[in-house]
């Protein structure tokens, strides 16, 4: 039989073309299951890239019909050895089908707190490792927060800045029923809230935000790279990351290497419920008025946008890669692959003072509900390395309070001038990307 890696995949998508490459570099033959795409062509360019696929009735995969995949494809004989999924709504059934097959993974519990936002902040709380007050919103009822503090809204469970915004009245609160029923009825994000819907308001973090691209592997973590969110755009009801370069700019060398060190002990501190490997994108602020590091997020999965070819660009290695190389990795060679990692790592090289290359890259967003009548990134000089536009003229966004993204692109820059090359390239982009709408 072929020996395979099954990608968990959503709609048709999931990083396919990545993730093949990735399998075909362990000599490992990439087969999927995907729940039921949007239109016949969503799935057309994923199939150009996988050996096999089944394809499920419905919009949304559930782990029956993961295990009923792999029979079906051990009927076709293709023995699956390892799972994988991008899409976080479907990171547990990574998980769980991984502690089936024996690959190496986290364990589902651990992955179910970090996905937890309320439970993940209580966790850290009372592990010494916040300061930040959190509340629990029940539904009509006003939560008694603080007056002196600000606050910051978001989903329990959630991505692409779903719903998640600066609390300045109260009386803002009235609207998260609404956005509720959004959550229900998005199709292309409904699975990433597993059926929890409701929200959770936490003392708001003062200060930069950063990004750690992070690999664990055998309770040992690994910061492959750190990202700044250098623009931030806040709309009425989400947070748009509009920019991010990396090497950060706005914080010296020690303060970059203190937070890391601050995200390792927050992985540490979970290794009791089964952390133990896997890629990892954890957001986290340093919050300035209190000189100190708070975890925002610790999502199981790699980053999206463009974090992936970034990463690539600053250590030589993809996650893609890594990530399904750790998976099925032989019990002899774990010291040889942590030596890779410590050897390409950008906060190794940080430590050492020795130079890193450096990456900006951007996105632009829409406008919720509209209708796209022209899209076009095409500036007459310094042209991106990487641009990839998401959606086509006649497309019509969805009418949704989360972040809607039509393009990114990405920059290989001078890490000696990192703070001019970003001011010069947000304006570059705001020059030259033109959206109009019907």
């Amino acid at each position: 039989m072929n020996r395979a890696v099954l990608l968990l995949m959503h709609q048709g998508k999931s990083y396919t073309e990545e993730a093949a490459a990735a399998a075909a570099g362990l000599g490992l033959s990439l087969v999927a299951v995907s729940s039921r795409p949007k239109t016949p062509q969503a799935l057309k360019e994923s199939l150009r890239h996988l050996a096999d696929c089944v394809v499920t009735e419905e919009p949304e995969l559930h782990f029956g019909d993961v295990e009923k995949a792999v029979r079906e494809l051990a009927d076709r004989g293709y023995r699956v050895e390892a799972a994988l999924a991008s899409f976080e709504g479907y990171r547990l059934l990574m998980a769980e089908l991984n502690q089936q097959l024996g690959a190496r993974d986290s364990a589902a519990p651990a992955l179910r707190l970090c996905l937890d936002k309320y439970a993940l902040r209580r966790h850290l709380f009372a592990e010494g490792l916040s300061e930040v007050r959190v509340h629990r919103l029940a539904p009509g009822a006003l939560p008694e927060l603080d007056p002196g503090a600000r606050w910051f809204v978001k989903p329990v469970r959630g991505a692409a800045s779903f719903a998640a915004f600066v609390l300045e009245d109260t009386d803002d609160l009235a609207d998260l029923p609404a956005i509720q029923e959004q959550m229900r009825a998005d199709r292309s994000m409904k699975a990433i809230f597993m059926d929890r819907y409701d929200f959770l308001a936490e003392e708001y973090v003062e200060g930069p935000e950063f990004s750690f691209e992070t690999f664990v592997l055998d309770g040992r973590v690994h910061h492959l790279c750190v990202h700044e969110k250098a623009r931030v755009e806040r709309l009425e009801r989400t947070t748009l990351e509009g920019m991010s370069v990396s090497p950060p700019v706005s914080l010296g060398r020690e303060l970059v290497l203190e937070g890391a060190d601050f995200v390792t002990r927050c992985l540490q501190s979970l290794q009791e419920h089964g952390l133990s490997a896997g890629a990892f994108h954890i957001e986290a602020k340093y919050w300035e008025s209190k000189k100190r590091w708070e975890i925002i997020e610790i999502n199981p999965r790699m980053g999206g946008s463009l974090i992936d070819p970034s990463v690539r660009t600053v250590t030589g290695l993809s996650f893609f890669d890594l990530w399904t190389e750790a998976l099925l990795l032989p019990g002899g060679r774990q010291d040889a692959f942590h030596d890779r990692l410590t050897r390409a790592s950008q906060l190794e090289a940080l430590r050492t003072g020795t130079p890193t290359p450096a990456t900006v890259f951007l996105s632009k967003y829409g406008r919720k509900g509209r209708t796209v009548d022209a899209i076009g990134f095409d500036p007459p000089t310094r042209p991106p390395r990487i641009l990839r536009v998401h959606v086509a003229e006649g497309t019509r966004l969805e009418d949704s309070d989360r972040a809607i993204c039509l393009m990114d692109a990405l920059w290989d820059v001078s890490v000696d001038d990192l703070e001019a090359e970003t001011d010069f390239l947000e304006r570059h982009a705001e020059e030259h990307f033109h959206v109009r709408y019907r």
